[in-house]
C-alpha cells in the first residue's frame, strides 16, 4: 500500500479541487454566454472585444483551473482509498476530464483564434462569413457539451454510480 493522505491534507486537496472545478465551470458558462452574445454584436469593435474577452477567459479561467482539477483529481484518487481504477465513477470523471481538456486544446482554442482573426480583418461583416458562422456555432456547441459534461461529473461525484470495477480473478499457478 502506497502513500495515503491524512484527513487535513485530503480536505485541503478536495477544497482546491472543488474551487478549481467551480472556476472552470464559471469560465465555461462565461464562454457560452459570450458565444451566444457575439451573434448580436452591433459593430465590429463589439464583436472583436467579445471574442477577445472569450480568448482571455479561455486562456486564464478555463485552462489553469482545468489543469488544477485534473492534477488534484489524480492526486486524490491515487492517495485515497478510491484509487484510479477501483470505481467506475472515478474512471468516468477521469476520462471525461481528459476529453473536455483535449476538446479545448485540439478544437476550441484554434477555432477561437480563427474567429478573432476574422473579426479583426472583416469587422461586423465577419458575421456573414460562412466559415465564421460554422466555427462560432461549433464553439457554442462545444461550450454546451462542456457544461453538460461538468454537470454530469458533479452528479457522478455525489451518486457514485455503477459501483466497483470487478476484477477477474488471477489464474492459479502450479
Amino acid at each position: 500500500m502506497g502513500y495515503r493522505l491524512n484527513m487535513r491534507k485530503k480536505n485541503l486537496l478536495v477544497s482546491i479541487h472543488v474551487l478549481g472545478a467551480m472556476a472552470w465551470f464559471g469560465g465555461t458558462l462565461g464562454m457560452l454566454i459570450l458565444g451566444i452574445y457575439m451573434g448580436n454584436a452591433e459593430n465590429g469593435e463589439q464583436l472583436y472585444y467579445t471574442l477577445s474577452s472569450m480568448h482571455m477567459i479561455d486562456g486564464t479561467v478555463i485552462k489553469y483551473p482545468a489543469m488544477v482539477v485534473l492534477i488534484t483529481g489524480l492526486m486524490l484518487s491515487v492517495w485515497t482509498h478510491w484509487g484510479l481504477t477501483k470505481h467506475y465513477w472515478v474512471l468516468i470523471k477521469l476520462v471525461t476530464t481528459f476529453l473536455i481538456i483535449l476538446l479545448g486544446i485540439l478544437f476550441l482554442s484554434d477555432g477561437l483564434s480563427f474567429l478573432i482573426a476574422t473579426a479583426e480583418k472583416y469587422h461586423l461583416a465577419a458575421l456573414q462569413n460562412a466559415s465564421f458562422h460554422r466555427t462560432s456555432v461549433s464553439l457554442t456547441l462545444g461550450a454546451i457539451f462542456n457544461v453538460a459534461a461538468m454537470v454530469m461529473m458533479t452528479l457522478v461525484t455525489y451518486y457514485k454510480p455503477f459501483g466497483k470495477i470487478k476484477r477477474k480473478p488471477k489464474p492459479e499457478s502450479r
